[in-house]
This record gives C-alpha cells, sequence and structure tokens, in this order.
C-alpha cells in the first residue's frame, strides 16, 4: 500500500476505512473512495496519535493504524 490521499480509490481505501472504523474516527460507508469524510477521519487519527494531522495516509500512518507491511527477502 503506497501513499493514500484525496482522490485515492481501491482495496487499500477500504482497508484504511474500515481500520479507521475499527478506531471510531470514521463513521461512514465503506467506500474504497478517499472523500472529505476520510481525510477528515485521517486527520483525526493522525492528531490524536500524535502525528503530524496532514490528512495524507504516508508510512508513518499506515505504520501507527496496523496496515503497514514489510516484505522480507528470505
Amino acid at each position: 500500500m503506497g501513499i493514500l490521499s484525496m482522490g485515492s480509490s481501491g482495496e487499500g481505501v477500504k482497508r484504511l476505512q474500515e481500520r479507521l472504523k475499527e478506531f471510531s474516527f470514521y463513521q461512514g460507508e465503506i467506500t474504497g473512495n478517499f472523500d472529505a469524510a476520510t481525510e477528515g477521519a485521517v486527520k483525526s487519527f493522525q492528531d490524536a496519535d500524535g502525528l503530524a494531522a496532514d490528512g495524507s495516509v504516508g508510512l508513518m500512518t499506515l505504520q501507527a493504524l496496523g496496515l503497514l507491511q514489510l516484505k522480507t527477502i528470505e
């Protein structure tokens, strides 16, 4: 999952919305579209977690949400 922000869409945004809903930051429908409601939920989560509340979901926010998946080479 790469950086997600306003206008992004797809499975990554669905997982983001589901996770934000689990943490009670997002109350909307799980649409897979990064809209204003999703951005507001992201900013609220970031603020509560001590992150820069810019509304974009990068590595730090993904890690804080438990959505960062690291792949290792064997």
